[in-house]
């Protein structure tokens, strides 16, 4: 070979390539092979290669056909041995062919302990979406590293539209003070805080936050907080305590026409025509002893046209029993459904269960969408089959029993959602009754206005004249997250508030609830702040800021929980303010 420059350093980069080269005539017979070609072909000795077809010893249809056409061809894929190659061949005008081929093995073995992390971090995903626990984990740039399902029901967000995003974004009014998550990464200190809150469909949550920085190794990156759900916790509680005192307590004769309800139809408020097609649906409903399904969101009074119902039909002698079924654990619910024999587990004893009590009579099971789909299929047997077993029993009991359910969200998201059985929709739902919310029937307010303040101001032992027109105007105007429950609370709390007073006017009504809809915020109830250049923008929004803060704290004698619901903001973050603004506390 020609020793001039260029021939060196060709031959130099021959032997240093980092990719296997072999050399063929155009029949593709082996002229030669560089030092990582040699390599792939290990066990064959040099001399035995040259002058061999080089798909003798690589079997590729591809390559045969390249060869066979003489054409020029690109990432053919290659196995020699345990080696994945992808290998180019270029036809020369030497009557020669070049085989260029690079190991690809690593790739492919680093590319499927990818794909299998991936995997893993999928199971973990949806093993954090199955806890009962809400987290969230953001990184050092307050961006959203994780957000999970149960967090996101308790804070009615979908999860997928939370991570990837900024903290700040998503949650506007967050404090890197009041906020825990944001305070444990600013300060690095672990934290516990308990709050209450409401969410956007107005149900009351009771939650124990936990945050705390992480770290890997000594480098901090992020921080994560868990919120765990106190408010079932609190319900079973006090589920529990009810057992045990009506154990204590001495058998009562049922009164005939009461049976555990207090409602009639004659107790429903209303004068809107849509709430009157409800009413009249469900008296006719009320003539026979067929399931029946009610749907509607949280407060709009379901259990109240349930009752109804009950009283309504030929049933309304017989027993009458409720139960929520998101109150307690499946396993607890399903014994005090069906009931339980002595020893079935540790401190069974033989009960009846609701089937068996309402026997003649009428369950409402309430939030039916909450109980867990094996108990629904064990629920639509006992409906089918008018038969029930008690829990560690062999023997089946007939029973006669007409079902109502509720749930707060629509048959057809229930059953999309796996929230509802289909087959179990089709045996509740003989005659379906959506109650639709307060927004829809706005021409009730004032009528339920008017029964509130009578009804309150009775249990208050309060005079009361009525209400200025407005505050009724604010009422009117509110959307209603919570419902008719939720007007009833502002009613109370309204009443509660009054001292000497006689008419209700927009100074007890809450904060929040004369912001609402307004484009700009109505403080006729707060000194007037004349607007100035004397002062910047930032000083003036705090004064008004102040004067807002005190007179929540001295419309609700200065107790914070209260006065931080008032002004629609947390305790912590309340806190926080009154110390910033230096607001003294005092009663």
């Amino acid at each position: 070979m020609d020793k001039t420059p260029s021939a060196i350093q060709l031959t130099d980069f021959w032997s240093s390539a980092f990719e296997g080269i072999i050399m063929t005539d155009k029949a593709g017979r082996i002229l030669s092979l560089n030092r990582v070609a040699r390599g792939f072909f290990a066990e064959t000795a040099s001399d035995d290669l040259i002058g061999s077809s080089v798909t003798d010893f690589i079997f590729s249809s591809d390559l045969e056909k390249c060869f066979a056409n003489e054409q020029n061809m690109r990432n053919i894929s290659l196995s020699i041995g345990t080696n994945q190659l992808l290998a180019n061949v270029r036809f020369m005008e030497n009557d020669s062919a070049l085989l260029v081929m690079k190991n690809v093995t690593q790739l492919h073995q680093l590319t499927f302990q990818l794909n299998q992390m991936k995997k893993q971090f999928r199971l973990f995903d949806a093993i954090l979406d199955h806890i009962d626990e809400g987290i969230c984990v953001i990184d050092n740039e307050k961006k959203v590293v994780f957000y999970n399902r149960k967090l996101g029901e308790l804070e009615t967000l979908e999860p997928n539209a939370v991570r990837g995003q900024y903290y700040l974004d998503v949650f506007k009014e967050a404090d890197k003070h009041s906020d825990p998550l944001l305070n444990s990464l600013l300060t690095e200190r672990r934290l516990t805080n308990r709050e209450t809150f409401f969410s956007n469909q107005g149900k009351e949550y009771s939650v124990v936050i936990k945050s705390e920085p992480m770290h890997l190794g000594n480098e901090k990156i992020g921080a994560l907080a868990i919120v765990r759900d106190l408010s079932e916790i609190k319900k079973l509680t006090s589920t529990i305590q009810n057992l045990q005192l009506a154990e204590k307590k001495p058998a009562v004769p049922q009164k005939k026409k009461q049976n555990n309800t207090r409602f009639t139809f004659h107790d429903i408020v209303f004068a809107s025509s849509l709430m009157r097609q409800t009413i009249n649906k469900a008296i006719r409903a009320s003539r026979s002893s067929s399931n029946i399904l009610v749907y509607g969101e949280t407060g709009t009074g379901k259990e109240l046209i349930v009752q109804s119902i009950h009283n309504e039909s030929p049933r309304k002698n017989a027993p009458f029993f409720a139960q929520n079924c998101a109150a307690i654990p499946e396993n607890l619910l399903e014994s005090m459904l069906f009931g339980t024999v002595s020893g079935t587990f540790t401190g069974a004893v033989d009960r009846p269960g609701l089937f068996e009590q309402a026997n003649g009579g009428t369950i409402l099971l309430d939030e039916i969408n909450s109980m867990g789909l094996s108990l629904q299929a064990k629920l639509l047997r006992a409906i089918q089959e008018k038969k029930i077993m008690r829990l560690g029993s062999t023997k089946e009991k007939s029973v006669d029993v007409r079902v109502i359910a509720t749930m707060n969200e629509t048959p057809e998201e229930a059953i999309r959602n796996k929230h509802l059985r289909e087959d179990l929709f089709y045996r509740l739902g003989v005659v379906t009754i959506h109650v639709p919310p307060l927004r829809a029937r706005r021409e009730d307010i004032s009528l339920l206005i008017e029964h509130f303040i009578r009804k309150h101001a009775d249990l208050l032992d309060i005079e009361v004249e009525g209400i200025t027109e407005e505050a009724k105007e604010t009422l009117l105007s509110f959307h209603y997250p919570g419902n008719v429950r939720q007007l009833e609370h502002i009613i109370e709390g309204a009443l509660n508030l009054m001292v000497d007073e006689n008419v209700i006017t927009t100074e007890f009504l809450p904060l929040a609830l004369k912001l609402d809809g307004s484009e700009g915020a109505n403080f006729s109830a707060i000194e007037e702040i004349t607007p100035t250049f004397s002062d910047t923008l930032p000083a003036q929004v705090e004064r008004l800021e102040r004067k807002l803060i005190i007179k929540a704290l001295e419309e609700t004698s200065y107790h914070i929980t209260n006065a931080a619901e008032k002004l629609g903001i947390s305790r912590q973050n309340l806190n926080y303010k009154i110390k910033k603004l230096t607001i003294p506390i005092h009663k």
